[in-house]
């Protein structure tokens, strides 16, 4: 039998965690660092670089690779990269995905073989942790991508859940007691109150926002600092590429990419510095009109980023407040602890707002809030067998589909509720609108109903259309007003979907299959 690792696989950093031959868990070392930046560089079309060393290249060259890709994960579009050689790769987000998770299995697997030894060392199962708030597709596109990555054996967990795993066995505590955990990371932000029953991990309700994470703040950073370039240098480079015209703005293209690398890059040293000092003072070139370039200087003290990122920490305080009210409906007295994970909250006003508005709760940061949710999937992936009944999730938003014609067009209708005790199935008819019809396609959504109580319709936001189902190749000759086209929605014990489909008569007998196939839109290739 091989080993088990657990995978941190996060929006900005991966971090890849084992159990060593003393019994201690370590986070294996990649490109020389623990902390694996989630950046894919390619040299050609076959050859490409991860982590740190596809981080310095792509900051010199930053149209020849992909940062963040695991915050479009669960979308088909597909994105154009030139390559340092000059060709041009087209590739999905999961493909960006299942690239870089190849080079990690490959890599890690090799230090695994060199201590224990050829058969011990093979990575045998895998822990991999997701935002809790990632839609089914999100959670199926990773599984995918790591299958295709070549792990055979794969169970996700919730990134919340496995921080509270790794905090309790850091602790060694084996009384039972309510946690929450706030988990801040680059991509995404999650809130989950868990409850430690017996040494199992049960969640209760969850919260957070999946497009609010680190990356928003280093945004609003930039925006400062572009605002200061063009100030002082009098010019007027717009903020995305679609705004830039080569001709209107003096410089190349690839020159506008290098700047707009370059303010990104420092916008994020800015917040990094922040962390431990009152002050931070950044250098970098910029490329300027008529082929000059100059060194700029930007500074920020933590006080004025307070004020830039106040907004979004308050938020993610009110969506903690509301995830706390709702534990306490579902009968929640107390919670004893609220623990920190996810690299966003080392930010001091984390820990400051969240004291002000939550005075009597005890929060605590873990040791290494780098490495805290991949030493929580380590833990659960050496007792993978019995996982399922050591962690016991729940849905973090209403599943359904809209109404396709009537008085309530597009009306959200829910199949699935927020918060119900996974696995969960639900069963839905759907009928052919014409004779001979041969195709069906099923949208399906997604709803935030705590974040967006008012949303109702399928073009609100908060309401967001995650997949279709295609339904193709229906036998010949069928009469729209005598089949019944069953699908069972599934939301499995991971959050990941599963739909199986079965045509019936008007008396619920079923009909010959045929060649029918069913596939989500967004595994199409």
């Amino acid at each position: 039998m091989g080993k088990e690792i657990g995978i941190d696989f996060g929006t900005t950093n991966t971090v890849v965690s084992y159990v060593n031959k003393s019994g201690r868990i370590r986070a294996l070392r990649y490109d020389k660092s623990e902390i694996i930046p989630s950046v894919i560089y390619f040299r050609t079309s076959e050859e490409y670089f991860i982590g740190s060393t596809a981080k310095k290249l792509l900051a010199q060259n930053p149209s020849a690779g992909v940062e963040n890709f695991k915050t479009s994960i669960g979308d088909s579009q597909r994105h154009e990269i030139s390559a340092e050689s000059g060709e041009i790769i087209s590739l999905r987000a999961r493909d960006a995905a299942k690239l870089f998770l190849n080079k990690i299995v490959q890599g890690i697997e090799s230090k695994l073989v060199k201590e224990f030894g050829a058969a011990a060392g093979c990575i045998d199962r895998a822990v991999i942790t997701v935002p809790a708030n990632f839609s089914s597709t999100e959670k199926g596109a990773v599984k995918n991508a790591a299958n295709d990555a070549g792990l055979e054996n794969i169970k996700l967990a919730a990134e919340p859940t496995a921080a509270a795993v790794a905090y309790e066995n850091s602790r060694g505590n084996d009384s039972d007691e309510i946690i929450l955990v706030y988990d801040f990371g680059g991509g995404t932000f999650d809130v989950s109150v868990i409850q430690k029953n017996q040494g199992a991990f049960e969640e209760i309700t969850t919260g957070g926002d999946k497009h609010l994470g680190g990356n928003v703040l280093t945004e609003k950073i930039a925006d400062k600092i572009l605002a200061a370039v063009n100030s002082k240098f009098d010019t007027d480079f717009p903020k995305t590429e679609d705004d830039f015209d080569e001709e209107l703005h003096k410089i190349s293209a690839a020159d506008y990419r290098m700047n707009m690398s370059e303010i990104w890059r420092t916008a994020d040293l800015v917040k990094e510095d922040l962390s431990e000092d009152e002050n931070a003072e950044e250098f970098f070139n910029i490329a300027l009109p008529d082929g000059k370039s100059e060194t700029f200087e930007f500074t920020l003290t933590r006080a004025e980023l307070e004020k830039i990122i106040g907004e979004e920490i308050n938020r993610t305080v009110e969506i903690t407040l509301n995830t706390i009210k709702a534990a306490k409906d579902k009968g929640v007295e107390k919670i004893e602890r609220i623990v920190l994970a996810g690299g966003s909250s080392n930010i001091p006003l984390v820990k400051k707002t969240l004291e002000e508005r939550l005075q009597s709760q005890d929060i605590v940061f873990s040791d290494d809030v780098s490495t805290l949710i991949s030493r929580g999937a380590t833990i659960l992936a050496e007792r993978y067998a019995e996982m399922d009944k050591l962690t016991k999730a729940v849905t973090t938003l209403q599943m359904g589909i809209t109404a396709a014609e009537g008085m309530e067009f597009e009306k959200f209708q829910m199949l699935i509720p927020e918060d119900a005790p996974l696995p969960c199935t639900m069963k839905r008819t759907f009928y052919l609108s014409r004779d001979n019809q041969r195709r069906l396609e099923i949208d399906y959504y997604e709803r935030d109903v705590k974040n967006y109580p008012a949303a109702k319709y399928g073009y609100d936001k908060g309401v967001e259309q995650i997949d279709s189902l295609v339904i193709d190749n229906l036998p010949p000759n069928l009469k729209a007003g005598e089949v019944k086209v069953d699908v069972t929605f599934t939301a499995q014990i991971d959050g990941s979907l599963d739909i199986s489909v079965e045509l019936k008569n008007l008396d619920d007998e079923k009909i010959t299959q045929g060649n029918i196939t069913f596939i989500k839109k967004s595994d199409i290739e």
